[in-house]
């Protein structure tokens, strides 16, 4: 019973720290929602303000086609804590978890953080804006490409920058029966 509870209780939680413009501009019925939430720290004024930004910038892209997908800020301050233990680059500002799909923004390319936006601009080269689109971009080319590696996903990131359609590499699991004997020639 305590259990059942604490599950209502932490999934209320989750829901106050949703962005209410979810509900006001959702998608239409029947179509696979995409979630916005904010990780611990955030107050929910804060966590809608930086949502909008995300929001506005999300709106250039095809994030739609990704389906039922959650977003999730996580503030700077607790970023290196998320990403270390993971074994990701704590100077990657996003990453995505295709098993439950979700991509995870760090605080910095959405509001500022003057201290962490530094580190990044001598890292990347570049201001935390144009950051915020490469690093969408990117993570959408890895989930909508179903593709593992940096180097391709940066390539379809840069078509998408680019306002062009994007085309993936057909990858397949499995080479056929003619495939595999000749091969073997």
């Amino acid at each position: 019973m305590k259990l059942r509870a604490g599950l209502q209780i932490a999934a209320q939680v989750l829901l106050a720290f949703q962005s209410q413009a979810v509900a006001e501009a959702g998608p239409p019925v029947g179509a696979p929602a995409q979630h916005f939430v904010c990780n611990t720290g955030y107050s929910l004024r804060k966590c809608q303000a930086d949502m909008a930004v995300l929001r506005k910038t999300l709106a250039k892209y095809p994030a739609a086609d990704l389906g039922e997908w959650t977003w999730v800020l996580v503030r700077s301050a607790d970023w290196k804590y998320v990403v270390m233990p993971r074994g990701i680059d704590p100077d990657s500002p996003a990453f995505t978890y295709l098993p439950k799909r979700e991509t995870f923004i760090e605080e910095v390319l959405v509001a500022i953080v003057p201290q962490r936006a530094e580190e990044l601009i001598v890292r990347w080269q570049m201001s935390t804006d144009d950051l915020l689109e490469l690093a969408v971009a990117h993570e959408l080319a890895h989930v909508l490409c179903n593709e593992a590696s940096e180097a391709k996903a940066s390539r379809a990131a840069r078509t998408l920058l680019n306002g062009k359609p994007l085309s993936c590499e057909v990858r397949l699991a499995a080479k056929t029966r003619t495939e595999e004997m000749k091969e073997r020639r």
